[in-house]
């Protein structure tokens, strides 16, 4: 049995307060404890402890430390049950704290992977140029549940990824340049897939935006991407070989037959004169 001789504030900490206990005629720090469990111990000068009240005291005070972190670490953005774990396991707390502070997170309504999901889902939507299947992903690399998943994905509806694709494609395709209208397209529809977009919501968003043909810009870009396959080529090849290898350069670069072969004819003119 102990008896505490005295308690101080910590400068650092205002929440909290140090015990200080007398053993054997001599004074010496014992714990740390949050004024929450200085007050629903009633810890105070002159009282007992014994060891056992002692290690009770100081694991409920553990548990609180590490809630209070989380609760800081939720002050940002909500967290997935997972995160939380993740975080506590990085500051070194145990089992047992963890556990106490999930399921007082959650009994409190301040971790709720449903409504994670759900959140996650709508301000990516607003805030990256991700589609619904990049962000499942991200879900499940978070560990939620297919129906939490689910759930937050049904935020993610076929109007808004239409809406979301129309806006990036217009965005691509003003900045695309010096290349064939049909690359472009081609390029864009890889991209998109590969931000997670479905292929018949990309096929509907194509068909929503403007994909006249400037043909003065088709002219242009086989002009820029000929000259570049004409210098590539002509280091091996000359003549009718150079004219083959130059044009299927450009039949796979997405440019009409009619186009190619005006260039190749420009070409040909140039080595004339």
């Amino acid at each position: 049995m102990v008896t505490i001789s005295k308690i101080t504030k910590q400068k650092k900490h205002q929440d909290r307060f140090n015990i200080f206990i007398e053993r054997q005629g001599e004074e010496s720090f014992a714990f740390g404890v949050h004024e929450d469990l200085l007050v629903r111990y009633a810890l105070r000068k002159g009282m007992e402890l014994t060891d056992d009240d002692m290690n009770d005291i100081q694991k409920q005070d553990a548990m609180y430390r590490y809630y209070t972190l989380s609760i800081n670490y939720l002050s940002y953005r909500m967290r997935a049950k997972s995160e939380i774990i993740d975080y506590l396991t990085k500051k070194e707390a145990s089992q047992q704290d963890i556990d106490y502070v999930v399921e007082r997170l959650e009994r409190e309504g301040l971790l709720d992977d449903h409504a994670f999901a759900e959140a996650f889902v709508r301000s990516k939507m607003n805030t990256s140029s991700n589609g619904p299947n990049k962000l499942k992903q991200e879900l499940y690399q978070k560990k939620l549940s297919e129906d939490q998943i689910a759930h937050g994905l049904s935020q993610y509806t076929h109007e808004a990824e239409v809406d979301k694709l129309v806006s990036l494609i217009e965005k691509k395709m003003r900045s695309s340049q010096k290349k064939s209208f049909q690359e472009q397209v081609n390029q864009i529809k890889q991209s998109m897939m590969q931000k997670g977009f479905n292929r018949d919501a990309i096929d509907v968003a194509m068909q929503s935006i403007d994909t006249t043909v400037d043909e003065e810009a088709e002219r242009e870009a086989v002009q820029y991407q000929g000259e570049k396959a004409w210098r590539k080529h002509a280091r091996k090849h000359d003549g009718f070989q150079l004219e083959q290898k130059v044009k299927a350069a450009l039949f796979q670069k997405g440019f009409s037959g009619e186009l190619v072969q005006q260039f190749i004819d420009e070409k040909k003119l140039e080595g004339e004169t």
